[in-house]
């Protein structure tokens, strides 16, 4: 299945779909936030740290205390535990955790002894974390909203309604993830519960640790809370395209040999950057149905549409949704189906906040790659057969059986070897 360059008229929707600028996507990407508050780069510097502040803070801990096991600061330590996954998939929900964390943080510090050096840096850790995750949380989303208007304006009243027979990863989309993180929830919450119910019911003389329900909770919630929260973003970031039309534009893809695939401003301008990166899953792709755009003979169908190296240049596809850090889109693009039918192919994709890439400079082609490939293989073919042909009409010139370039096929058939004729 080989992909078309350019949509065919068949595949714009009624009232049109504009081509975006390389311009107005360059103004689009520079909304974006600065790379100190990448979501990818800094979920992964906040986890050693946040380790490292809880390390400092238990340093001096004084353990089990004589009433019972201390529940007042375990929320904000399991916000904190969770807080690089938060920041990383979910800067609204980040907003409103780190005050609760930074609050908490204050109070210990005012109740620390002030010999306890260790515990004071790691307090003063977690709020320059708490201080960072917030600003980043903040700054995100607000880029988010820059990014819808300036993508709107750059549409136009350009609206269709989404394709139908979507891939099943769009149906099922953020339903794993939602019952993972509810399932992981749920056995913490019944560990807590366990674990509350016994400190209760303790007698005055012998409280109850219930440490070990704690950190079993934890260890289920740091994953389980930001799974749940994903799960649910993600579904509502599907579940927005059924919304009504959507903006559409043409936009162009690249898809590398390894790594994230991307959205570029058009399939034409060589020097359009890379905008934002989606993977490439077999669910988000895969469908039964596809509508069939043109037909008719090859040799005029691949002129007039070529097919292009899908890993050499990028190619056209109609982009519905609105594209931004967290949100979903429905790509629509033309492929071959055998050699005389032209078909859309649609893949829905949730974008990614990858900044990296490596993606190559390209030259456009401007003719059909399996056109070229089928002319290639064909030389190779009459190469490989003239120098059969060679080699078979040096051998029966060669002079006579006694010559040194004849093969052992060809001195078979000199009457027995040479020099036998008696």
């Amino acid at each position: 299945m080989s992909i078309v360059k350019h949509l065919p008229d068949a595949a714009i929707p009624d009232g049109g779909a504009p081509h975006w600028h390389v311009k107005d996507a360059q103004r689009w990407l520079d909304a974006g936030v600065a790379a100190v508050f990448a979501p990818i780069t800094v979920g992964w510097v906040l986890a050693p740290l946040v380790v490292l502040a809880i390390v400092l803070v238990a340093w001096n801990d004084p353990g089990t205390p004589a009433h019972g096991t201390t529940w007042a600061g375990y929320a904000p330590a399991v916000l904190l535990v969770s807080l690089p996954a938060w920041y990383r998939f979910l800067p609204a929900a980040t907003l409103v955790s780190t005050p609760v964390i930074a609050a908490d943080a204050v109070r210990n510090l005012y109740a620390l002894d002030p010999a306890d050096g260790p515990g004071r840096v790691g307090g003063a850790l977690m709020l320059v974390l708490c201080a960072w995750a917030f600003a980043g949380s903040a700054l995100r989303i607000r880029s988010r909203r820059r990014r819808r208007e300036l993508f709107r304006t750059a549409v136009g009243d350009a609206r269709a309604a989404i394709p139908e027979h979507l891939p099943s990863g769009h149906r099922q989309r953020g339903r794993a993830l939602a019952a993972t993180g509810a399932g992981l929830c749920l056995a913490a919450a019944a560990l807590l519960v366990w674990g509350l119910v016994r400190d209760l019911g303790a007698a005055a003389g012998e409280p109850y640790d219930a440490i070990g329900q704690q950190v079993l909770a934890m260890v289920l919630l740091a994953p389980g809370v930001p799974l749940l929260g994903r799960g649910l973003t993600a579904r509502r970031a599907a579940r927005r395209l059924h919304e009504g039309p959507q903006p559409v534009i043409r936009v162009g893809v690249r898809e590398p040999w390894l790594g994230n695939f991307w959205l570029v401003a058009d399939a034409d301008t060589t020097t359009a950057p890379p905008l934002i990166a989606f993977r490439d899953r077999f669910e988000d792709g895969y469908r039964h149905s596809a509508e069939t755009l043109l037909g008719g003979a090859e040799s005029r169908l691949r002129r007039d549409h070529h097919d292009i190296d899908r890993h050499a240049e990028p190619y056209e596809a109609l982009l519905y949704g609105v594209p931004c850090e967290g949100s979903e889109v429905v790509l629509r693009y033309a492929v071959y189906r055998g050699d005389s039918t032209i078909t859309d192919a649609v893949r829905a994709v949730p974008l990614l906040p990858f900044r990296r890439h490596r993606l190559r400079s390209w030259r456009p082609a401007g003719t059909s790659f399996t056109l070229r490939r089928r002319a290639q293989e064909e030389k190779r073919k009459q190469r490989a057969a003239q120098r059969s042909s060679g080699s078979g009409s040096s051998c029966g010139s060669s002079g006579g059986c006694g010559s040194s370039s004849c093969s052992s096929s060809c001195s078979s058939s000199c009457g027995g070897g040479c020099g036998g004729g008696d």
